[in-house]
């Protein structure tokens, strides 16, 4: 049944699937990459080694992008080019820039590869080539129209951006960074099926022997023990604090914290960044909690949920968007100002494209791109109303509000008493688990509930016993009133081992529960 509801029809794409091949031997072709185009970019990286030209690597402030960043710059500094890394900031917005490109023209800059970025800037890339700078571009968003004409164009959706940079890197005789790529390809929600799934399943075996003195510094102040790292991990700890420093202050020192060989150095800047996540922690909360309440109070019922306000920060609007979507189920855009202008951060539900509908607005949007579920854009204060309702229309003609609620996917319908260490082992193959691969989802019914509380720093998770496992729902105390040890209970869940003490035990990590029958 697993395979199925992952269509993985026949024994060889089952093999495949458990026994994913180690990506140094995947090809450009398995990966969607032009074997031509990635010649011609090792060719004028070889050539700038040569003359001794300046390279820059031109990356982008989240996660994704400070990882594709490390991977391509230390290879280059490997191969002893005369190589220095840039990441804007995240106010100075998303992608290339012209005065960017102006300053390093006169800093002596022959050669930019951009990383996480570039395939929707044709007009910059334009520009660098009539100033005297070649341009190669490494990205994985969905492109405009037509593409830029830059020098070379290694371009795939199947990868995430540190995923491209890696590939690329490897290409040039490179063995070494998978675990950066791992970690770039989970934080960026990727889907773990095919070539991504071969990147994170080796980077985790990376991962967990990294000798990086910054990734061990943090794994520190996360409290993260190294052999036990998953994509949970990635996903939930280590990627938002790569992305707090962007976040909230200079995305650079997330690219320090990655590339340091100081021990010292790595303490500092892992401790900086831990606090910075904290921050950004609350200042996400104090921002959904006003989005939330000022949509409710000026819409409340549309198809798309469009918010907007002076005091928001650019840095968690994106992630407000996230919060305000698995709310209500569907797509939200939060913006945050700028000296002229807004910019939006969007994201979206499987049943309405972001990207296709941001597009339909061009004549009254400016920099734009992204994918399917996760888009931004600038828009002028004198466009703001026009771009909210042609939206909020093309929501309202695609969507049917009537079925705008989450659906959880259930694998499988078993008896508590079948669960047990051998099951747990059978599921573990199917790791790792993430966008695409989701972990297992089981449902039991008619279950008797006992020890019911609250727990947690402010008792917004709830635990129980179910049948003698141990259950946990994370952000579902709100249930616990509705909870009796007359009334049994459906449940569904995934099926975790607690490792504590020496002592394995199963437990159950609720994804909903509903009163039995």
């Amino acid at each position: 049944m697993l395979f199925r509801n992952r269509g993985l029809r026949t024994k060889e794409q089952q093999e495949e699937f458990l026994n994913p091949r180690n990506p140094y031997r995947l090809t450009p072709k398995e990966v969607g990459i032009s074997s031509v185009q990635l010649i011609k970019a090792a060719k004028r990286i070889k050539q700038a080694i040569r003359k001794k030209e300046k390279i820059i690597v031109y990356g982008d402030f989240d996660a994704d992008g400070v990882c594709a960043t490390a991977i391509m710059w230390e290879a280059l500094e490997k191969l002893e080019a005369k190589a220095m890394p840039f990441i804007p900031r995240r106010e100075e917005g998303y992608g290339l820039k012209v005065d960017r490109i102006d300053e390093m023209v006169k800093e002596g800059v022959k050669l930019i590869v951009t990383v996480d970025q570039g395939i929707v800037h044709s007009e910059q890339v334009e520009h660098a080539k009539k100033v005297g700078i070649d341009v190669i571009v490494t990205d994985h968003h969905l492109p405009g129209q037509e593409k830029p004409k830059a020098l070379a164009i290694i371009h795939t959706t199947q990868l995430s951006g540190a995923g491209i940079a890696w590939f690329l890197t490897k290409e040039m005789g490179m063995k070494r960074n998978l675990e950066l790529a791992a970690i770039g390809t989970v934080a960026d929600i990727s889907p773990l099926v095919g070539p991504n799934r071969s990147l994170v399943k080796f980077g985790l075996k990376a991962l967990k022997k990294t000798k990086r003195l910054g990734l061990l510094s943090l794994f520190q102040f996360a409290g993260i023990e190294r052999e036990k790292i998953s994509t949970y991990e990635i996903g939930f700890i280590i990627g938002p604090r790569i992305n707090a420093s962007g976040r909230m202050d200079d995305p650079m020192g997330a690219l320090r914290l990655i590339c340091t060989r100081d021990k010292r150095r790595a303490d500092d800047l892992a401790q900086e960044i831990d606090q910075k996540n904290r921050e950004r922690q609350k200042l996400m909360g104090q921002t959904t909690i006003h989005a939330r309440n000022l949509w409710l109070t000026e819409d409340g019922k549309s198809a798309l949920i469009f918010v907007y306000h002076q005091s928001y920060e650019h840095g968690v609007v994106g992630l407000v968007a996230n919060k305000l979507k698995e709310e209500f189920y569907r797509p939200a855009v939060v913006l945050a100002p700028r000296e002229d202008y807004w910019v939006a951060s969007a994201r979206s539900i499987d049943e309405f494209s972001m990207i296709d509908a941001i597009r339909q607005l061009k004549g009254f949007i400016g920099e734009h791109g992204g994918h399917r579920l996760a888009a931004g854009f600038s828009v002028t204060q004198d466009k703001l109303e026009a771009v909210k309702r042609g939206l909020i229309e093309m929501a309202e003609k695609e969507l049917d509000k009537s079925k705008l609620s989450p659906r959880l996917k259930v694998d499988l319908e078993v008896e508590v008493t079948d669960l047990n260490l051998a099951l747990y082992q059978k599921l573990e193959k199917f790791a790792p688990f993430g966008q695409g691969n989701p972990q297992p989802v089981f449902t039991s019914r008619g279950l008797k509930v006992f020890n019911a509380r609250k727990v947690g720093g402010d008792g917004q998770h709830l635990k129980m016993k179910i049948e003698g496992f141990e259950a946990i729902g994370f952000g579902m105390s709100e249930l616990y009133a509705r909870l009796s040890p007359k009334e049994p209970i459906d449940v569904a869940y995934n099926l975790t081992l607690n490792e504590w003490n020496h002592q394995r035990k199963l437990e159950l990590r609720l994804k909903d529960i509903k009163r039995f029958g």
